[in-house]
């Protein structure tokens, strides 16, 4: 059996990602959890990924790093799985779009560490969003992730509330965290980008795995946990 090899459910955007990809696969795995902050961390982890990064899939000794290589093999592995879209152009734009994903928005992602138990404004409503949102570059970045998304759905995604229509696949899987974020720092968004952030976060796969978030939390400290970073 498959084993993926993640980091803290709460707070690690690229280890959601990989979940979810293994998820849509359909096959069988086991996901292991190793937190960073740990004493032994770091041999844990020079054990486990030879770039030092997670997630790491590993089967029957062959180890797959970067998330994207993850979706991949596991498409390899389980040709029309939910991974991509069936149709060669719309799979192709899906690609596109989650190498843009990433890519890009390096400002945005630092201004906004993704964290699925914290809510801003928080005491009093200092600091405020406004002082995050004002760093640069990252107010543009915002304005790209919607309009790629209206681009995308408006192309491909008619026939449901995802980017691709009717089906969830890795690209939404892709941008499920930025989502996450723009709820969590309070981001005003535009009426059609809000609801595809509320579709993918309402999504079953997505829904598990921040109710595994919130469950870690609170063994760990929640409020240490929404106290971060």
């Amino acid at each position: 059996m498959m084993r993926l090899v993640i980091g803290a459910k709460w707070s690690s955007t690229w280890t959601m990602r990989g979940w979810l990809a293994c998820r849509l696969s359909g096959l069988p795995f086991v996901a292991e959890t190793l937190y960073l902050s740990r004493p032994d961390s770091k041999a844990k982890l020079a054990a486990a990924s030879p770039t030092g990064l997670i997630p790491v899939l590993e089967h029957d000794g062959f180890v797959v790093t970067d998330t994207l290589a993850i979706a991949e093999y596991l498409w390899e592995l389980a040709p029309g799985c939910d991974i991509w879209p069936a149709e060669l152009r719309a799979r192709t734009a899906a690609r596109m779009s989650s190498a843009e994903m990433h890519s890009h928005f390096a400002e945005l992602r630092a201004a906004l560490p993704m964290n699925l138990v914290k809510r801003w404004p928080i005491a009093n409503g200092i600091p405020s969003n406004v002082k995050l949102l004002a760093r640069p570059g990252v107010e543009g970045q915002v304005a790209r992730v919607q309009e790629s998304w209206r681009q995308t759905r408006a192309a491909w995604g008619s026939g449901g509330p995802y980017l691709f229509g009717a089906r969830f696949c890795f690209a939404d899987a892709m941008w499920a965290p930025m989502a996450s974020r723009f709820r969590t720092y309070s981001v005003a968004l535009a009426p059609e980008a809000q609801a595809y952030a509320d579709a993918v976060l309402s999504h079953p796969l997505v829904a598990e795995w921040i109710a595994g978030a919130e469950a870690e939390a609170r063994q760990i400290g929640w409020e240490a946990c929404a106290a971060w970073p």
